[in-house]
This record gives C-alpha cells, sequence and structure tokens, in this order.
C-alpha cells in the first residue's frame, strides 16, 4: 500500500477526528477544524493511503498558518497503526518543499517537554530549541518547549 499528500478537505475532517483523539491530550474538536478550513492563513495537508481495493483512507495530516516568511505547524498527527514507519517525516518533508514555494524561510512549533517520540522527529528534521512556554498546557501544567527551523532549497529531510 502506498500513501500520497492532498490538500485537507471537508470530507478528510471524520477521519481526522478519529486520529486527534487518539493523538492527543486535548483534541481539536469539529469547529476547530472546520474553521480551519476557512482560515486564509491555513497550510493543511493529509496523507491518503491508495493502491488497494479498500477506499482512500486519511493516515496523517498537518495544520499549519504561513504568515509573511514564517509558518506555525500547529498539528501533525499519524494514525496508531501507521507510526513508526516514516510517514511523519515524509509528510514534514513535503510541508517544508511546498513552504519552500510559497517563500517561507522559519518554521516554528510548540511541543510538550515531555513529549519524546515528537522531539525525536523535530531534531531529525533539523529543529532547534529556542525557548520554554511554562505551563502552557492548562491541563497539565506542564511547558511547551519552542522550535524553530529555518528552510532553504536544500531542508528538506530524507
Amino acid at each position: 500500500m502506498q500513501w500520497q499528500l492532498f490538500e485537507l478537505i471537508r470530507s478528510d475532517i471524520e477521519q481526522i477526528l478519529e486520529i486527534e483523539e487518539i493523538s492527543f491530550k486535548e483534541p481539536w474538536s469539529l469547529t476547530l477544524f472546520l474553521e480551519e478550513l476557512i482560515c486564509k492563513d491555513s497550510f493543511d495537508y493529509v496523507v491518503k493511503t491508495y493502491g488497494s481495493k479498500e477506499p482512500e483512507t486519511v493516515i496523517a495530516y498537518i495544520c499549519s498558518r504561513i504568515i509573511g516568511d514564517e509558518m506555525s505547524i500547529l498539528r501533525i498527527a499519524v494514525s496508531k497503526k501507521w507510526r513508526c514507519i516514516g510517514i511523519a517525516s515524509w509528510l514534514l518533508n513535503k510541508l517544508f518543499e511546498k513552504a519552500i514555494f510559497r517563500g517561507v524561510t522559519s518554521v516554528f512549533l510548540e511541543v510538550r517537554s515531555s513529549n519524546n517520540e515528537a522531539l525525536a522527529l523535530y531534531n531529525k528534521s533539523g529543529f532547534t530549541n529556542i525557548g520554554r512556554r511554562p505551563n502552557y498546557y492548562a491541563e497539565t501544567g506542564e511547558d511547551a518547549l519552542v522550535l524553530m527551523k529555518r528552510l532553504t532549497s536544500y531542508s528538506t529531510i530524507d
């Protein structure tokens, strides 16, 4: 089975919500995803399977915003059964390629300081820690690390 990148559309949201629910302590609601779809600065993609007798299935997604030459990654998640095979790295790489084409030079995100899997992914992807937001996550009081990556035409990852 193979996967392919698509722009996020309304019909993807039901499958995204299932991934969201198992991926985040505070999952986004349907309303938040619908608002994301109409936001003029949104830069959102899904990864879908193809090449089988089964219908296309959303297996990963990323929500980001571009303002000027900066992009903020708001959400990234991969379906549980599709984790640990490189989809998140591939998705970030594709996002960076598209962002470079749009003139983005810097990418920012916040991540839980305890999220070791995400930190490993972001480290591999070339992000560096530029700060900390104390008590960022209201439900746990946990700090967020602020990460940044500079983009060039050679910024993509394997």
